[in-house]
């Protein structure tokens, strides 16, 4: 038989070994989740590094070229050659509006209605670009450009217009002519107040023979077609100031 004592001593060397056994696996158990978390901590750090670093590239890159100042300008340009144009063209009377100085010249009323084609094009050209993708590369290239566009009012060059921007005498009567001229440039002027496009990083691109104005920025592009109005508006003027102008 054994005795009692030999069985205590080896139920506590039994306990005691067990005992051991288990703080052993408490302390590597400990180790892993200390790892583990450890990894885990590590993982969201180079997280939050990673998108603090992006935030950072993306504010950069984001940075506006195009300021207010610039936007209020296209703006105010916009609404005081369509002021213009209308105070030259709206009271006139069918006869006068219709008025030809000569066979290869143009009526008031054609004026008009080849402005509101070009504005119906700028209105579409801008919405549309406003999802190309930016371009910060072309940003210096046509730095310099906004004084050849505005120049444009009073270039003694004459060109003519494209087939697609002249007037084909859809409008029966003067005031209809002249709504669908504020309709779009009206939509143009709400576009332009609204858009959080930045018009400096996205360009308009036509052909090689185009010359300066080959590449152009949106608030460039924009510029051109102010100076067109007035250029034309101008144009209405010569056109009441003829002699044989009805009265």
């Amino acid at each position: 038989m054994v005795s009692k004592s030999k069985l205590s001593n080896t139920d506590k060397k039994s306990k005691v070994t067990g005992a051991s056994f288990c703080w052993e696996c408490a302390c590597v158990n400990g180790y892993l989740e200390s790892f583990r978390n450890g990894k885990r901590a590590m993982k969201y750090f180079f997280i939050a590094l990673t998108l603090l670093l992006s935030e950072a590239a993306f504010g950069q890159t984001k940075r506006p070229v195009w300021t207010p100042q610039e936007r209020e300008a296209l703006i105010e340009g916009l609404q005081s050659s369509q002021n213009d144009l209308l105070r030259e063209a709206q009271d006139l009377t069918q006869n006068q509006i219709r008025f030809k100085p000569d066979s290869a010249s143009w009526s008031v009323a054609e004026v008009v209605e080849h402005l509101a084609i070009y504005d119906e094009l700028l209105y579409w050209d801008l919405l549309n670009k406003q999802y190309s993708p930016e371009m910060p590369e072309w940003v210096d290239k046509v730095k310099g450009l906004d004084s050849i566009m505005i120049a444009y009012t009073d270039d003694p060059v004459k060109l003519k217009a494209p087939f697609i921007a002249q007037p084909l005498g859809r409008f029966p009567n003067g005031k209809d002519v002249l709504g669908y001229f504020n309709r779009y440039r009206n939509e143009l002027i709400k576009l332009i107040g609204e858009t959080d496009t930045d018009f400096r990083m996205h360009f308009v691109f036509r052909s090689k023979d185009a010359g300066v104005w080959r590449v152009r920025d949106l608030h460039q592009y924009t510029l051109l077609w102010i100076a067109h109005t007035q250029r034309h508006t101008n144009q209405v003027r010569r056109v009441k100031a003829h002699h044989n102008f009805p009265k």
